[in-house]
């Protein structure tokens, strides 16, 4: 497969998985915690009306403050919203509270987006690392669409080792161990991405250890920016299957003339 941005692997889980209801408040204060600062992704539950379907990237929480760069897929990619590469400013806030089961956050975040303003709004449990049902209205402009359901969820940094068979989809198919060993950077670029770093290791019909091409993470999707690629090098591209990123939905091409056995496809899980 092509490198690139593959836009329907951005499509998450979310709403297959399903999403908890809200818990009874009982007190509130002016903290937060630090973990959830991190890589988040917002799927809106489209109707007719909807515009947006998504948004990823980069929230930083600052005591009671949050601001952060945000991506949205429009659900019409040729209406009036912007387009996927557009950067988006984030600015809300959060509050810590009580609740019945445990610590939560009131979470309230807006984003200008074509003339309009995004709202949304979300009770998120004490771990971040889970679908969260909440509300996305966005107000004014070429963009706007009335109160919607969404699910919100932080996704755990990709660094670690991961390893697994994959095959190619031709027939018959060539299968091959990879091992993938992986460091997201910890803070994000200037457009909310988050680095990815590495080295793919391939067993198989050919053997090779190769330097991954400058890639990035963004709410469930990994991607690595189109254009020709040097060689020897390799690409992993896919989906975050877990928000605790413990596997991989993955895509690979290898770009080295002593290790040609075409794109593979399978699952990389954490070890």
């Amino acid at each position: 497969m092509h490198p690139g941005i593959r836009i329907t692997l951005l499509i998450p889980l979310a709403i297959l998985l399903g999403c908890g209801s809200s818990s009874q408040l009982v007190a509130t204060s002016s903290s937060t915690t630090t973990n959830l600062t991190g890589n988040w992704e917002i799927t809106s539950h489209l109707d007719s009306s909807g515009t947006i379907a998504d948004f990823t990237g980069a929230l930083q929480f600052n005591g009671s403050t949050v601001t952060g760069t945000f991506r949205a897929l429009a659900s019409n990619l040729t209406g009036n919203c912007p387009s996927f590469t557009t950067d988006l400013a984030v600015t809300g806030s959060v509050t810590t509270a009580n609740s019945l089961s445990g610590t939560v956050n009131n979470l309230t975040l807006t984003i200008p987006i074509s003339g309009g303003t995004a709202t949304i709004t979300a009770i998120l449990p004490q771990n971040p690392q889970t679908f969260t049902p909440g509300s996305l209205q966005i107000v004014g402009g070429t963009c706007s669409m009335p109160a919607t359901a969404m699910t919100i969820v932080q996704f755990a940094p990709v660094t670690g080792t991961y390893s697994g068979t994959l095959a190619t989809s031709g027939t018959p198919a060539i299968s091959a161990t990879v091992t993938a060993a992986l460091v997201q950077a910890t803070t994000p670029n200037a457009d909310g991405l988050f680095p990815l770093t590495g080295t793919l290791t391939i067993q198989g019909p050919c053997s090779a250890t190769l330097p991954l091409l400058p890639e990035t993470v963004s709410g469930i999707g990994i991607s690595s920016p189109s254009g020709s690629s040097t060689s020897p090098a390799s690409d992993l591209t896919g989906e975050l299957m877990t928000p605790a990123a413990t596997s991989i939905q993955a895509f690979t091409d290898i770009y080295d003339t002593n290790c040609s056995i075409g794109a593979l496809q399978g699952t990389l899980t954490r070890q």
